[in-house]
Parts: C-alpha cells; structure tokens; sequence
C-alpha cells in the first residue's frame, strides 16, 4: 500500500482489519453432511487474521444462524474464539472514545482488552444481525453472551428504536484515525421511517478530514419494495466506506457510489444458507488496509468452502431432442436432466481447492424451467441417482413453469384494483400485499380467489419480493393439495364444490385475522407453510 504521493507507508501507521459478516454458525448443523460447513469456513476467517497479522477482526452480523443458538454451535464459537483471539502479542490500537457510551452494555463498560483479566491479541468487534438479535426476557442477544466472556466487542445495539444515535468508536493508530460507527439490524420498515422523521442521529468525528469514517451495518441493500430496503443515498455522506452485511452474494470489492462518495463493500456470506444463484458466487473475506483517509480491500477467497454449482435448464430450448410420445417423453427428460448435472458435478470439482478441510462432496441446484405440462416430471426418480454424489440429494432441482399471458388474458377489474391501490397508498406503510388483499375483497364473485386464499396470496407477494423464487409455485401446490383434501373429506355434490371451496377458503381468511398466538395454524400448522408469523414456504417436501 503506497500513499497519495507515492510514498512507501509505514506498517504502523496502518490499521489492518479482517471484515466478514453472514458466518451463520450453527447452519445446517444437525445435517451428517453439512453439519461442519459454518464452523469450518469461520475458523478459516480466523486463521488469516492471524496470517495476515490484523489489527482487528470486525463482524458484520448473523454470527450464528439463530438467536438461541444450541449449545453445541455455543461451545464450538468459543473454542474457536479463544484459540484465535487469544495470546500475548501487542496491540496497538489506542482507544480515543468515551468507552463506556461504545460499550454501553458490556461487562466492563471497556474494550476487551483493556481488561486486566483478559489476555487479547486480536480484539473482535461485532454488530448483531436480524438471525442473533436481541430477543426474550432482558432483550439479550448471543453477542451479548460472548461479549460478557470478553472474546469480543459488541457495538451498535440499540434498544430504543423511537431515536437511533450512533456513536462511532473513535481508534486511533501511528498517523491513523479511524471513527468505526455500528448499526446493529433493525426492521428495514422502521429504519426507513425512522430516517425519513431525522430520528437516526449519526454522530462524527469533529474533524472529518483527518478521521476515516467507516459503517457497518446490516440491512436489506437490493430493493425489495418501498421501505423494505436501505437505499444507499439516505445514508450520511460523510462516511468513507461501509461494509454492508445481510446480503449473502459475494460484491467485496467496493463499490463507489456517484451520488454519496463513499464506497462500498459487501462481503457476503460465508457459507451457503439456500440454493440460490447468489450463494453460489465464491466466498470471500476481505483485509482492509486504512491509512489517514486511504483505504484498500484485498478480497480473500475462502478454500474451506462447499463447492456449490448453479445451473438453470430451460425445456423450451431442447424441443428438438424432446419430440417423442408422452409414453417415451419423460425418459427423454430424465436423460436429458441427468446428463446436465452430471456436467454440473464435473464443473464442481473445478472448485475443489485442495484445502484438507475441506469439504469435497458439492451442492448441485439445477432449476428447470418449462411452459408445457407435458415437459413436467418427477424430481425425485433423478435425485435417488446422486445420493452418495452430491451433499443435497433431495433438492438438486427445482420445477418452475412459466406462464406467459397476453394483457388480453387479465380479467382484472381495474376499477376495483385503482380505489384498492388509492385507498391502501393513504398509508404511508402500504405494502403490495395490503393492495391484493383489498382487491379481492372488493371484486366481484366472478374474479375472487376459489382454491387459493387471499391472505395466502399476499404473504406470496411479500416472500417474491424478498426474493424466493419459489414462493408462488408452493403456494399454489400446497393450496391445491389443502384443497382436495378438503373435498375428499366432505365430499360435496358436484353443483356445491364451487360453495364449498369458497367457504373453506373464507376461513382460512378468518384464521389469518385472528389476533390469538395460534392464528392460522389449524390450517397451517402441520408444515407451517404460509403462517402469517414465521412467512416460511418450506414445507412441500
């Protein structure tokens, strides 16, 4: 790293910082295959620290997967923490903040190692993210726990979400000074309103020019509908760059922003949490090297890291090879699927880094697509083929049918759907599934819901725009399957299945509204596919 001018930087004027977020410890754990991913590709993280001899590791949230986390994925943190963080080499980091407003709700109120009873040769500083938020009586999070063990510095909490003020950590090294400001997850929602009312106060150093001013936080950054995102301009532009968690596809290499100034970097996760295409760009931690007003990011690949291939298949592109019966077509299917993940398996191995550690048996996620129902088939007679060859033998693809329509197809009536969207837009939260809601309330009989539930479709358009993909297609199969199985059981005459499908829906309308803590689940509960409180869609298996 050279300055400005050209001049050759000395090593301690430099802070040097390990950054990585999205670690999700404890993921999977319980799998016999993917039990050790987290875990493995943290230590790694943990192991350049000390490679890379940095002055700080800083965690960009979602340590661990969930907000109780067992014991087991507890125990294993710590181990890994005290066989890394600590030791007797110096550190020379020199705190200039009033520690006990940073560190509010630590043990000491201080640094971890400026206390005499921990021996810290890599201070840890963390913010919680929306999978370890406080939660449950004292509003504690897991990061508080290890905070108060003194393996780390938690930052950024805050717990009166009617005004947010960050104080920054003011670290100063040699010629360096850097102002290190944290804002642990809160509701996206929220943050935007919050925001827009100038109740997120952002404190700085007096003299911005010679502090380095640096944010991490961890919220939705891809937008996901109108305040369900953090647009980067409502930001302050006083920030130099900010390490953006949550998101989980690799962008480490930062990226300037036009209106703003500032850079920004976002590292991704480091281990898969969902077959997406997202998740199959390589895995990354960064060293982030500041000094005086200069920065530079060397992304890091992680070699510990499951290989994970992604591959789309669409049926309407291999017409030619599929021209036999229908009696003969699905064997043409199978070869044709099977032959592509073969190819995948092949290009898996190319991600095979040698690293002893790790993990070699890859995840293969192939989506098919396809507009005909004759190009359907049945996933799992390909799956029983890769049981010893892939880590995810029960959901190497996944079916998705495209329906293309004309405007002429849309029988909406767009009277009834403006005064739903111009009622709902009075509220300034409106959100899109308010607007289908209303909508087929108000509309006729004719053009309302038989099969499908209303409040089922608007938590469908909630989880679309947070981005699963698959939403919509297991909404409508475990609705039809709800259905008919309700039919089977009260076995209408054929002229009151129309009546009886439209009762049955009602009251899974009704259930949704209820206010009691089982609301929906005497419809839902088996599998918990759409209840309105945990918005999981995983229970098609």
């Amino acid at each position: 790293m050279s300055s400005a001018n050209g001049d050759e930087i000395k090593d301690e004027d430099v802070i040097k910082i390990l950054v990585t977020t999205d670690n999700h410890l404890g993921y999977a754990e319980k799998d016999s295959i993917r039990g050790d991913d987290s875990f493995i590709a943290f230590e790694e993280c943990l192991q350049k620290a000390h490679e890379h001899n940095v002055d700080m590791i800083l965690l960009g949230g979602d340590l661990f997967h969930i907000a109780n986390p067992s014991q087991n994925s507890f125990n294993r943190c710590i181990k890994l923490l005290r066989n890394y963080v600590l030791g007797d080499s110096p550190i020379e980091l020199e705190f200039r903040s009033d520690q006990t407003v940073n560190f509010w709700d630590a043990l000491n109120r201080t640094v971890n190692y400026e206390d005499p009873n921990m021996n810290i040769s890599i201070p840890v500083f963390s913010i919680h993210g929306n999978h370890d938020d406080p939660s449950g009586f004292g509003r504690l999070s897991c990061i508080d726990i290890l905070a108060s063990t003194g393996l780390l510095n938690y930052f950024g909490k805050c717990l009166n979400l009617e005004k947010v003020v960050v104080t920054p950590l003011m670290i100063i090294k040699g010629a360096t000074k850097l102002a290190l400001s944290g804002i642990s997850h809160i509701h996206d929602s929220r943050f935007v309103r919050l925001m827009e009312s100038g109740n997120v106060i952002f404190e700085n150093a007096t003299n911005e020019a010679e502090w380095f001013n640096l944010l991490v936080l961890h919220q939705n950054r891809a937008d996901r509908g109108r305040k369900k995102f953090i647009p980067e301009e409502t930001l302050p532009k006083f920030f130099d760059l900010i390490i953006w968690g949550h998101e989980h596809d690799c962008q480490i290499e930062p990226e300037l922003n036009q209106k703003t100034k500032f850079f920004v970097s976002q590292p991704g996760s480091t281990v898969a949490t969902s077959l997406s295409e997202g998740e199959s760009i390589p895995k990354h931690c960064g060293i982030l090297k500041i000094h005086r007003n200069q920065f530079d990011m060397t992304a890091i690949q992680l070699q510990t890291v499951r290989p994970f291939v992604f591959g789309n298949l669409n049926m309407e592109d291999h017409e030619e090879e599929l021209n036999e019966p229908r009696t003969k077509l699905e064997n043409q299917i199978h070869k044709l699927v099977t032959r592509r993940i073969e190819e995948m398996i092949v290009k898996a191995k190319e991600q095979i880094s040698g690293h002893s550690k790790q993990p070699t048996l890859p995840l293969i996620r192939l989506r098919v697509q396809y507009s005909h129902d004759s190009y359907s088939f049945t996933p799992n007679v390909i799956h029983v083929q890769f049981f010893n060859r892939v880590a995810n033998p029960n959901d190497i693809v996944t079916l998705h049918r495209q329906v293309s329509r004309t405007k002429q197809d849309i029988k909406r009536d767009e009277k009834v759907f403006s005064d739903a969207f111009d009622q709902e837009r009075q509220n300034e939260d409106f959100q899109v599934e308010d607007v289908v809601n209303r909508y087929f309330t108000a509309v006729d009989g004719a053009r309302k819901l038989d099969v499908l539930s209303t409040k089922c479709l608007g938590e469908v358009c909630r989880n679309i725009l947070r981005e699963d993909d698959d939403a919509a297609e297991k909404m409508i199969t475990y609705s039809v399957e709800l259905s008919m199985n309700h039919l089977k059981e009260k076995i209408p005459e054929k002229e009151a299945i129309d009546d009886e499908l439209t009762e049955f829906t009602n009251k899974i309308d009704e259930n949704f509204n209820k206010s009691s803590p089982n609301a929906g689940e005497e419809w839902f509960s088996k599998d918990c596919f759409c209840c309105s409180r945990c918005l999981q869609f995983n229970c098609i298996r």
